[in-house]
Protein backbone atom coordinates (compact mmCIF):
# COMPACT_ATOMS: atom_id res chain seq x y z
CA UNK A 1 0.00 0.00 0.00
CA UNK A 2 2.87 2.26 0.99
CA UNK A 3 4.41 2.06 -2.47
CA UNK A 4 1.29 2.44 -4.64
CA UNK A 5 0.29 6.04 -2.45
CA UNK A 6 4.24 6.64 -2.38
CA UNK A 7 4.45 7.68 0.73
CA UNK A 8 7.16 5.31 2.42
CA UNK A 9 5.78 5.74 5.99
CA UNK A 10 2.47 6.60 5.43
CA UNK A 11 0.56 5.62 8.51
CA UNK A 12 -1.41 2.10 7.94
CA UNK A 13 -3.66 -0.03 10.00
CA UNK A 14 -5.64 -3.72 9.20
CA UNK A 15 -9.01 -3.17 10.74
CA UNK A 16 -9.87 -7.23 9.67
CA UNK A 17 -9.14 -10.14 6.95
CA UNK A 18 -11.86 -11.97 5.59
CA UNK A 19 -11.24 -14.97 3.45
CA UNK A 20 -12.27 -14.70 -0.03
CA UNK A 21 -13.99 -18.22 -1.64
CA UNK A 22 -13.52 -19.41 -4.88
CA UNK A 23 -17.34 -20.11 -6.46
CA UNK A 24 -18.41 -21.50 -9.70
CA UNK A 25 -22.14 -21.32 -9.98
CA UNK A 26 -25.14 -20.55 -12.50
CA UNK A 27 -28.53 -19.76 -11.41
CA UNK A 28 -31.64 -22.34 -12.26
CA UNK A 29 -33.45 -19.95 -13.71
CA UNK A 30 -32.99 -16.11 -15.23
CA UNK A 31 -36.31 -15.03 -15.07
CA UNK A 32 -39.25 -15.50 -12.93
CA UNK A 33 -42.32 -13.77 -14.24
CA UNK A 34 -41.48 -10.11 -13.89
CA UNK A 35 -38.21 -10.61 -12.07
CA UNK A 36 -35.15 -11.24 -14.34
CA UNK A 37 -31.41 -11.78 -12.79
CA UNK A 38 -28.00 -11.03 -15.21
CA UNK A 39 -24.19 -10.62 -13.87
CA UNK A 40 -23.33 -12.07 -10.13
CA UNK A 41 -26.99 -13.15 -9.61
CA UNK A 42 -26.83 -15.17 -12.94
CA UNK A 43 -23.78 -16.88 -12.61
CA UNK A 44 -20.75 -16.69 -10.41
CA UNK A 45 -17.44 -17.36 -11.61
CA UNK A 46 -14.00 -17.26 -10.85
CA UNK A 47 -11.70 -14.38 -11.96
CA UNK A 48 -9.32 -16.59 -13.91
CA UNK A 49 -9.91 -15.60 -17.82
CA UNK A 50 -11.91 -12.06 -16.93
CA UNK A 51 -15.17 -13.41 -18.04
CA UNK A 52 -17.70 -12.66 -15.28
CA UNK A 53 -17.93 -8.83 -16.11
CA UNK A 54 -18.25 -9.20 -19.56
CA UNK A 55 -20.78 -12.27 -19.47
CA UNK A 56 -22.89 -9.96 -17.11
CA UNK A 57 -22.90 -6.97 -19.80
CA UNK A 58 -23.56 -10.05 -22.61
CA UNK A 59 -26.67 -10.42 -20.19
CA UNK A 60 -27.90 -6.50 -20.03
CA UNK A 61 -27.14 -6.02 -23.76
CA UNK A 62 -29.66 -9.47 -24.79
CA UNK A 63 -32.69 -8.10 -22.65
CA UNK A 64 -33.15 -4.61 -22.49
CA UNK A 65 -34.00 -4.49 -25.79
CA UNK A 66 -36.43 -7.21 -25.49
CA UNK A 67 -37.96 -5.48 -22.30
CA UNK A 68 -38.22 -2.56 -24.48
CA UNK A 69 -39.79 -4.34 -27.48
CA UNK A 70 -42.56 -5.87 -25.04
CA UNK A 71 -43.18 -2.25 -23.38
CA UNK A 72 -43.90 -0.64 -26.37
CA UNK A 73 -46.10 -3.24 -27.55
CA UNK A 74 -44.34 -4.01 -30.96
CA UNK A 75 -43.14 -7.69 -29.59
CA UNK A 76 -44.98 -10.08 -27.71
CA UNK A 77 -44.96 -11.21 -23.93
CA UNK A 78 -43.10 -14.68 -25.22
CA UNK A 79 -39.73 -12.62 -26.57
CA UNK A 80 -38.81 -12.55 -22.30
CA UNK A 81 -38.30 -16.00 -22.38
CA UNK A 82 -36.01 -16.06 -24.92
CA UNK A 83 -33.69 -14.31 -22.55
CA UNK A 84 -33.42 -17.47 -20.48
CA UNK A 85 -32.89 -19.44 -23.57
CA UNK A 86 -30.33 -17.55 -24.93
CA UNK A 87 -27.95 -16.22 -21.91
CA UNK A 88 -28.34 -19.56 -19.60
CA UNK A 89 -26.35 -21.69 -22.06
CA UNK A 90 -23.28 -19.44 -22.66
CA UNK A 91 -23.52 -18.34 -18.94
CA UNK A 92 -23.12 -22.04 -17.64
CA UNK A 93 -20.27 -22.23 -20.38
CA UNK A 94 -18.59 -19.18 -19.54
CA UNK A 95 -18.43 -20.55 -15.82
CA UNK A 96 -17.23 -23.76 -16.50
CA UNK A 97 -14.68 -22.44 -18.46
CA UNK A 98 -13.38 -19.66 -16.01
CA UNK A 99 -13.63 -23.26 -13.08
CA UNK A 100 -11.21 -25.32 -16.01
CA UNK A 101 -9.13 -22.13 -15.93
CA UNK A 102 -8.76 -21.92 -11.84
CA UNK A 103 -8.21 -25.13 -11.32
CA UNK A 104 -5.74 -25.91 -13.88
CA UNK A 105 -3.89 -22.50 -13.75
CA UNK A 106 -4.41 -21.24 -9.51
CA UNK A 107 -5.43 -23.58 -7.84
CA UNK A 108 -3.71 -27.11 -8.76
CA UNK A 109 -3.29 -28.11 -5.81
CA UNK A 110 -6.94 -29.33 -5.34
CA UNK A 111 -6.41 -32.22 -7.93
CA UNK A 112 -9.47 -31.44 -9.72
CA UNK A 113 -10.60 -33.82 -12.22
CA UNK A 114 -14.27 -32.38 -12.82
CA UNK A 115 -13.98 -29.80 -15.56
CA UNK A 116 -14.45 -29.53 -19.16
CA UNK A 117 -11.33 -29.20 -21.91
CA UNK A 118 -10.45 -25.44 -22.29
CA UNK A 119 -12.09 -23.76 -24.77
CA UNK A 120 -10.38 -20.65 -26.66
CA UNK A 121 -10.68 -17.37 -25.10
CA UNK A 122 -12.18 -15.42 -28.20
CA UNK A 123 -14.50 -18.33 -29.14
CA UNK A 124 -15.89 -17.87 -25.09
CA UNK A 125 -16.07 -14.15 -25.54
CA UNK A 126 -17.10 -13.41 -29.00
CA UNK A 127 -18.53 -16.62 -30.45
CA UNK A 128 -21.71 -17.47 -28.44
CA UNK A 129 -24.51 -18.93 -30.05
CA UNK A 130 -28.06 -17.79 -29.15
CA UNK A 131 -31.08 -20.44 -30.23
CA UNK A 132 -34.67 -19.34 -29.33
CA UNK A 133 -37.63 -18.26 -30.98
CA UNK A 134 -36.12 -14.84 -31.49
CA UNK A 135 -33.81 -16.26 -34.13
CA UNK A 136 -34.83 -17.99 -37.20
CA UNK A 137 -32.23 -20.77 -37.43
CA UNK A 138 -31.16 -22.28 -40.43
CA UNK A 139 -30.19 -25.92 -38.95
CA UNK A 140 -30.24 -28.18 -35.99
CA UNK A 141 -27.00 -27.44 -34.78
CA UNK A 142 -27.10 -27.47 -31.29
CA UNK A 143 -23.60 -26.14 -30.54
CA UNK A 144 -23.29 -23.33 -27.89
CA UNK A 145 -20.25 -21.92 -29.27
CA UNK A 146 -17.96 -21.05 -32.17
CA UNK A 147 -15.43 -19.50 -33.76
CA UNK A 148 -16.50 -16.19 -34.14
CA UNK A 149 -14.34 -15.72 -37.58
CA UNK A 150 -15.73 -18.70 -39.37
CA UNK A 151 -19.64 -18.28 -38.55
CA UNK A 152 -19.94 -16.37 -41.31
CA UNK A 153 -23.16 -14.88 -40.46
CA UNK A 154 -25.10 -17.93 -39.48
CA UNK A 155 -28.80 -16.94 -37.54
CA UNK A 156 -27.90 -16.43 -33.86
CA UNK A 157 -24.44 -15.55 -34.23
CA UNK A 158 -22.76 -12.03 -33.19
CA UNK A 159 -22.70 -9.95 -36.71
CA UNK A 160 -19.40 -10.15 -38.18
CA UNK A 161 -17.12 -6.87 -38.31
CA UNK A 162 -16.13 -5.25 -41.94
CA UNK A 163 -14.84 -2.14 -42.86
CA UNK A 164 -17.18 -0.20 -44.88
CA UNK A 165 -17.93 2.85 -45.60
CA UNK A 166 -21.22 5.35 -45.20
CA UNK A 167 -21.33 8.77 -46.64
CA UNK A 168 -17.40 9.05 -47.47
CA UNK A 169 -16.58 7.95 -43.83
CA UNK A 170 -14.91 4.60 -43.39
CA UNK A 171 -16.94 2.79 -40.22
CA UNK A 172 -17.65 -0.87 -39.18
CA UNK A 173 -20.47 -2.81 -39.76
CA UNK A 174 -20.25 -3.12 -36.00
CA UNK A 175 -21.24 0.69 -35.99
CA UNK A 176 -24.44 0.18 -37.65
CA UNK A 177 -26.10 -1.53 -35.10
CA UNK A 178 -27.30 -0.92 -31.46
CA UNK A 179 -30.38 1.20 -31.58
CA UNK A 180 -32.74 -0.50 -33.79
CA UNK A 181 -33.08 -3.70 -36.25
CA UNK A 182 -30.70 -3.76 -39.44
CA UNK A 183 -30.81 -4.76 -42.44
CA UNK A 184 -27.97 -5.18 -44.85
CA UNK A 185 -28.11 -6.21 -48.22
CA UNK A 186 -25.71 -6.84 -50.98
CA UNK A 187 -25.63 -5.38 -53.99
CA UNK A 188 -27.91 -6.92 -56.22
CA UNK A 189 -30.42 -7.34 -53.03
CA UNK A 190 -32.53 -3.87 -53.66
CA UNK A 191 -35.54 -5.43 -53.74
CA UNK A 192 -34.49 -6.56 -49.87
CA UNK A 193 -34.12 -2.76 -48.47
CA UNK A 194 -37.33 -1.83 -49.81
CA UNK A 195 -39.47 -4.56 -48.75
CA UNK A 196 -37.46 -3.94 -45.20
CA UNK A 197 -38.46 -0.70 -44.79
CA UNK A 198 -42.75 -1.62 -45.26
CA UNK A 199 -41.90 -4.60 -42.94
CA UNK A 200 -41.09 -2.43 -40.12
CA UNK A 201 -43.43 -0.11 -40.74
CA UNK A 202 -46.08 -2.55 -40.77
CA UNK A 203 -44.65 -4.01 -37.16
CA UNK A 204 -44.38 -0.65 -35.75
CA UNK A 205 -40.70 -1.08 -34.89
CA UNK A 206 -37.26 0.98 -36.15
CA UNK A 207 -35.76 -0.77 -39.13
CA UNK A 208 -32.87 0.44 -41.22
CA UNK A 209 -32.05 -0.73 -44.12
CA UNK A 210 -28.77 -0.44 -46.15
CA UNK A 211 -27.90 -1.64 -49.65
CA UNK A 212 -24.24 -2.03 -51.07
CA UNK A 213 -23.14 -0.49 -54.07
CA UNK A 214 -25.65 2.96 -53.23
CA UNK A 215 -26.13 3.31 -49.67
CA UNK A 216 -22.81 1.44 -48.26
CA UNK A 217 -19.63 0.63 -50.33
CA UNK A 218 -17.66 -2.02 -49.67
CA UNK A 219 -14.24 -1.37 -50.76
CA UNK A 220 -12.60 -4.53 -49.70
CA UNK A 221 -15.21 -6.66 -51.26
CA UNK A 222 -15.74 -8.44 -48.00
CA UNK A 223 -19.15 -8.31 -47.31
CA UNK A 224 -20.88 -11.17 -49.18
CA UNK A 225 -18.33 -14.07 -48.10
CA UNK A 226 -18.19 -12.44 -44.17
CA UNK A 227 -22.36 -12.83 -43.57
CA UNK A 228 -22.57 -16.10 -45.83
CA UNK A 229 -24.75 -14.95 -48.75
CA UNK A 230 -24.70 -14.25 -52.42
CA UNK A 231 -25.06 -10.75 -54.61
CA UNK A 232 -28.67 -10.88 -53.96
CA UNK A 233 -28.51 -11.69 -50.46
CA UNK A 234 -29.18 -9.92 -47.11
CA UNK A 235 -29.10 -10.44 -43.24
CA UNK A 236 -31.07 -9.17 -40.82
CA UNK A 237 -29.20 -8.20 -37.23
CA UNK A 238 -30.80 -7.24 -33.81
CA UNK A 239 -30.51 -4.62 -32.03
CA UNK A 240 -27.68 -6.25 -29.67
CA UNK A 241 -25.96 -7.13 -32.60
CA UNK A 242 -26.77 -10.86 -33.41
CA UNK A 243 -28.15 -12.29 -36.41
CA UNK A 244 -31.43 -12.90 -36.57
CA UNK A 245 -32.55 -14.05 -39.86
CA UNK A 246 -30.69 -14.15 -42.95
CA UNK A 247 -31.65 -14.93 -46.75
CA UNK A 248 -28.40 -16.17 -48.68
CA UNK A 249 -30.08 -15.36 -51.86
CA UNK A 250 -33.34 -13.56 -53.72
CA UNK A 251 -36.88 -14.52 -52.87
CA UNK A 252 -40.13 -14.00 -55.21
CA UNK A 253 -42.03 -12.27 -52.49
CA UNK A 254 -39.14 -10.62 -50.08
CA UNK A 255 -42.10 -8.24 -48.05
CA UNK A 256 -44.11 -11.33 -47.19
CA UNK A 257 -40.47 -13.34 -46.38
CA UNK A 258 -39.84 -10.26 -43.95
CA UNK A 259 -42.95 -9.73 -42.49
CA UNK A 260 -42.67 -13.66 -41.03
CA UNK A 261 -39.49 -13.71 -40.23
CA UNK A 262 -40.42 -10.30 -38.02
CA UNK A 263 -43.53 -11.78 -36.15
CA UNK A 264 -41.73 -14.86 -35.20
CA UNK A 265 -38.79 -13.10 -33.99
CA UNK A 266 -41.11 -10.46 -32.27
CA UNK A 267 -42.87 -13.23 -30.90
CA UNK A 268 -46.24 -11.84 -32.75
CA UNK A 269 -47.03 -15.02 -34.63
Amino acid sequence: MRIGIGVPDYPLKIDGVARWRSVSDVARHYQAGRVFIAGDAAHVMPPNGGFGGNTGVHDAHNLAWKIAAVLKGTAGPELLATYEQERRPPGKFTVEQAYTRYVTRSATYLGAKDFEPPANDFNIELGYLYRSPAVVCEDDNAAIHADPRETFGRPGSRAPHVWIEKGGKRISTLDLFGKSFVLLAAPEGGAWTVAAREAGKGAGIGLDAYKFGSDLRDPDNRFVEAYGITANGAVLVRPDGFVAWRAKSGEANPREVLQKALGRILCKS
